[in-house]
């Protein structure tokens, strides 16, 4: 389990958005799990949250084995944690497309620029699967489609080419609300 705070870092010191808590205290590891995995959170009060990583024990092997699905859930998943902590600690409420968008885009982040040990061929499938893949429900989608857009306008939509400058921007969009993100989104 120690890869998910593996990404956990690598989010917080890519935007400097340490959230002061460890994302393993949080991890409810389930068999059988099929989405493999899922942030849950509800509202104990007006200022509390309560949150759970809910992830299926497979997918620790999963990520071992370098397997695409194991490593894009892990990425996104604790991408939720991070965002949504970091946020809440501020006082800011986040909306869950937002924590979508976030999450894709730092799937490519971390793919191309973290320390995580990612297969140029996981790399190279991560990125046609931002491009390309179209999902069922609308929310996700969209996600999906103004991730793209960002990264699309990152050196021309190839991670390998971003330098300080594009780093900057991520780290712009990640501390954006949605409405910024869309129209970061939307920038040439």
């Amino acid at each position: 389990m120690l890869f998910l705070s593996a990404i956990q870092k690598e989010i917080e010191e890519s935007y400097g958005a340490s959230t002061g808590l460890d994302v393993l205290d949080f991890v409810i590891p389930r068999t059988d799990f099929r989405p493999l995995g899922s942030l849950v959170v509800s509202q104990a009060s007006a200022d509390d949250l309560d949150i759970a990583l809910v992830l299926d024990r497979d997918i620790f092997a999963a990520y071992a084995a370098s397997e695409m699905r194991a490593v894009t859930v892990s990425i996104e998943e604790v991408s939720h944690f991070v965002y949504l902590s970091f946020n809440h600690a501020r006082g800011r409420n986040v909306t869950a497309l937002e924590m979508e968008i976030q999450s894709e885009v730092d799937r490519i982040l971390l793919a191309y620029h973290g320390k995580l040990e990612i297969s140029t061929d996981v790399q190279t499938r991560m990125l046609e699967e931002l491009y390309e893949r179209s999902y069922p429900e609308a929310r996700y989608e969209e996600a999906r489609k103004a991730a793209a857009r960002f990264v699309r306008s990152l050196s021309h939509g190839d991670p390998r080419a971003w330098t300080a400058r594009e780093r900057e921007r991520l780290s712009q969009f990640f501390h954006s609300d949605l409405s910024t993100k869309l129209l970061l989104a939307d920038r040439k």
